[in-house]
């Protein structure tokens, strides 16, 4: 009887151990066959450890960026294209994480948990990508040589139109680019000291908190004292409201305006319009914007006001922020992925709209219109003729001897150009210089 019990409770114990190994096979699957299915030694569509076969990538208005022919991966015939959608296209190496060849491998690959890789014969699913390749390669050339980025996106619809990123190379020639920083999307992972753009969150901090703050003025004589340190100013703009402050970009107004709200009211309103958040795009992660000052000291609390003493702002969040003001405090989420569609035809997936609300409606009017007035009364409304741009540059000091990033931040209050844009140069000087001259380039081919 001991003999026959203990062959059961063996017995038993092997289809146990059966049953979970199984269970636990299935649940591996379900949750990780992707990643096997698509791991580089997969020669249904690696070729030594190089990617060959996969969908094709399209832009917005069909031009193909990458496609299989023969079983070899191929890119645009133009290298301009190349160069400028490689951070949204990707590399066959998987460098550019933002890249489709990266992010959107298993369903380029035509994966699904049923079925495995299907894509033998090298068809998998396409990806219609909501870019212009015309307008990227624009943006790609008028960076030029510097070290930036230019995003765009229909702040009606979410599409980005433009996601433009140096340093670049061509992922069809160089298999071991030159160039620090080349595979780095910078308008998702990039992060930067915003410099006079985050006056923006400090303006619509005072507009959500303070009582009358379009009335509200401050003292500025080419500075101002807190706490006994010196707080310098470009201008010597006297006593100066809001909106002429916006105007002048007066830094004694808002170091006053930061100390006038306290670090709490200030961080709750740049939290809502998405700093010390992880943002998604397509489900890309991107890069934090940082404002941290809950233990700064007065001197300090008052520069980030200002946007500097240790503030970061990735380009993307800031991105979404003048989409919301745009569309009356309303931010559709920016997207890339337009649509995937298998190879016959059929539909995978469709992009959607995500909709977050970050500022009232009569706060956003409040802000476009003083955004409007810095165009018209500073950086000159004729260069972008027609779009009615409403903008705020920024010069973002980063150390003693370094030249300071160059920001413009905006978008086009027009029905016909519903674009928001945010443009950064790295160490090209004062806001008003060379990001300006970017969007406006960029801009004009919009029309």
């Amino acid at each position: 009887m001991n003999k026959i019990l203990k062959r059961s409770f063996v017995l038993f114990f092997v289809i146990f151990a059966f049953t979970a190994g199984i269970l636990l096979y299935y649940f591996s699957l379900a949750t990780k066959g992707d990643d096997w299915a698509t791991y580089p030694a997969n020669k249904h569509i690696y070729s030594n450890g190089v990617l060959t076969k996969a969908g094709q990538i399209t832009d917005r208005k069909g031009t193909v960026l990458a496609e299989t022919k023969n079983g070899k991966r191929v890119y645009n015939k133009s290298s301009d294209i190349r160069k400028a959608t490689v951070h949204a296209v990707g590399d066959l190496n998987g460098f550019v994480a933002t890249g489709m060849h990266s992010a959107y491998l298993k369903e380029l690959c035509g994966y699904d948990p049923i079925n495995g890789v299907y894509n033998v014969s090298g068809e998998g699913n396409n990806i219609e990508l909501t870019i212009d390749s015309d307008i990227s390669v624009a943006a790609y050339k008028a960076l030029g040589s510097r070290a930036g980025t230019v995003g765009i996106y229909n702040y009606q619809t979410g599409e980005i139109i433009c996601m433009a990123s140096t340093p670049t190379f061509d992922p069809a020639s160089d298999t071991e680019p030159n160039g620090k920083g080349v595979y780095v999307n910078r308008l998702l992972s990039g992060v930067y000291a915003p410099g006079s753009i985050f006056k923006l969150v400090t303006a619509l901090s005072a507009l959500e908190n303070l009582s009358n703050p379009t009335d509200m003025q401050f003292s500025c004589k080419q500075g101002v004292t807190i706490a006994g340190e010196w707080l310098s100013c470009l201008g010597n703009h006297g006593k100066i409201g809001l909106d002429g402050a916006l105007v002048h970009s007066c830094n004694a107004f808002f170091a006053q305006t930061a100390l006038e709200l306290g670090r709490s009211k200030l961080t709750a309103t740049a939290e809502k319009v998405g700093f010390n958040k992880t943002l998604k795009m397509d489900g890309i992660k991107c890069a934090e914007s940082k404002y941290e000052v809950s233990k700064s000291n007065d001197i300090d609390f008052g520069w980030s006001g200002i946007g500097q003493h240790n503030d970061l702002v990735n380009p993307f969040q800031y991105l979404t922020f003048m989409g919301g003001i745009a569309n009356n405090g309303k931010s559709i989420t920016p997207y890339l992925v337009k649509k995937i569609t298998s190879s016959g035809g059929a539909t995978v997936k469709k992009a959607s709209k995500s909709t977050t609300r970050l500022m009232s409606e009569e706060n956003a009017e409040a802000l476009t219109q003083m955004m409007r007035n810095n165009v018209k009364k500073n950086y000159g409304d004729w260069r972008f003729s027609g779009l009615e741009v409403c903008g705020k540059t920024g010069t973002a000091e980063v150390g003693d001897k370094s030249t300071p990033h160059s920001w413009f931040v905006g978008f086009c209050n027009n029905s016909n150009t519903p674009y928001a844009f945010v443009v950064i140069v790295e160490n090209a000087g004062a806001g008003n210089g060379a990001a300006t001259q970017i969007a406006a380039t960029v801009l004009k081919k919009l029309k």
